[in-house]
């Protein structure tokens, strides 16, 4: 065979044996269709039967403790952590005619830091309704520095604040000025989370239900009038924190 055509032969086997190695990496193990074939009964038996026992505003009020105290036991929040001092520190001020952002952080468990924008409007003659923001899988860094997905989000705050509300809006685990880790099971195989009763999710969660203790304490909020929203992954945030906090 000449040098030439043995070459291409060679190459050719290499494409057929990366085809192959690929397809068999990709071929389901024995008991994977069995698997599959239960989670999909599972899923629809559990669908089938979401809220079947709900038949009137009373069967409601009678379950939701129940339904709570699922949803937190999911969250690892079962029970509650101690509420221990925040620590809030205020670290800067920007002023803007109609509103003033005030940079700063709390520690939602001892070591816990959390960092957050908080947005007030001008000239409050009184107590105003409050936003807890919640942020998105977004980021701003700048000459290697982050600060965090809370500032990718400001034209959010702003708008609450021009419309006369207070509005905290709090960087995520993942991408916040503190670059912690919740992707650890999406991405990174750390399955042993689930097996030590631990999810991101929960600690997004806490510091949510914190963040709520934190504008409690500002005279700047109507303490009655709680709203929470969010972008994304802080749009599903918003929802855990307002199944478990009856502020909102």
């Amino acid at each position: 065979m000449k040098p030439i055509a043995m070459v291409v032969a060679v190459g050719l086997w290499g494409v057929v044996l990366r085809g192959l190695a690929a397809a068999a990496e990709s071929a389901p193990a024995p008991g994977d269709a069995a698997l599959a074939a239960y989670f999909q009964a599972e899923t629809t038996r559990l669908a089938s039967r979401c809220l079947a026992e709900i038949h009137s505003a009373a069967d409601w009020a009678q379950r939701r403790p129940i339904y709570r105290q699922q949803l937190l036991e999911m969250l690892g929040l079962w029970p509650m952590p101690p509420r221990g001092d925040l620590k809030p520190v205020i670290t800067g001020r920007i002023e803007h005619p109609q509103f003033t952002v005030e940079k700063l952080h709390f520690q939602s468990l001892p070591g816990l830091y959390v960092t957050a924008n908080l947005y007030l409007p001008k000239n409050l003659t009184q107590p105003a309704p409050a936003i807890l923001y919640l942020c998105g899988h977004s980021v701003v860094v700048s000459n290697r520095i982050s600060y965090g997905n809370k500032v990718a989000y400001q034209h959010h705050g702003i708008w609450f604040a021009q419309h006369g509300y207070v509005c905290l809006v709090v960087d995520s685990v993942q991408l916040g000025e503190i670059h912690g880790l919740h992707h650890g099971t999406y991405r990174e195989g750390l399955w042993w989370w689930n097996a030590r009763g631990y999810t991101p999710a929960g600690v997004e969660a806490w510091n949510c239900l914190r963040a709520l203790d934190y504008l409690c304490t500002r005279p700047e909020v109507d303490t009655n009038r709680f709203g929470v929203t969010g972008r994304s992954g802080g749009g599903a945030y918003s929802w855990w924190t307002a199944a478990v906090d009856d502020r909102i």
